[in-house]
């Protein structure tokens, strides 16, 4: 059978999620609105890896921000990633748990 390769949007799509960094940045944004300070000093993370990843994650989609003034706050694409991540964390509760401790435990 011929594998079938990701194209590069999707790629770039997993591999966004994929990052660790930037999978605390958008379950934090799942609350609320922060500004790159304010999620850096959440997830104890330096404001400039916070930065770097809040640019990758706008670039895609998944965050928007709005300008207050000099700051910008950043908030989780309600339309797409909110509903996609809700529909995830089902899945992950429904199928994943059980599996994932039994792979740990191998």
């Amino acid at each position: 059978m011929k594998q079938v390769d990701l194209d590069k949007p999707h790629k770039l799509f997993f591999e966004t999620l994929g990052n660790q960094t930037r999978w605390d940045i958008v379950h934090l944004l799942i609350s609320k609105p922060y500004r790159v300070t304010d999620i850096a000093k959440k997830l104890r993370y330096e404001q400039s890896l916070v930065s770097h990843h809040l640019k990758r994650l706008e670039t895609c989609g998944f965050v928007k921000a709005k300008t207050n003034g000099t700051e910008r706050i950043y908030h989780l694409n309600k339309e797409t990633i909110a509903p996609l991540l809700k529909l995830v964390d089902g899945h992950v509760n429904k199928f994943c748990k059980k599996a994932c401790t039994k792979l740990r435990n191998k």
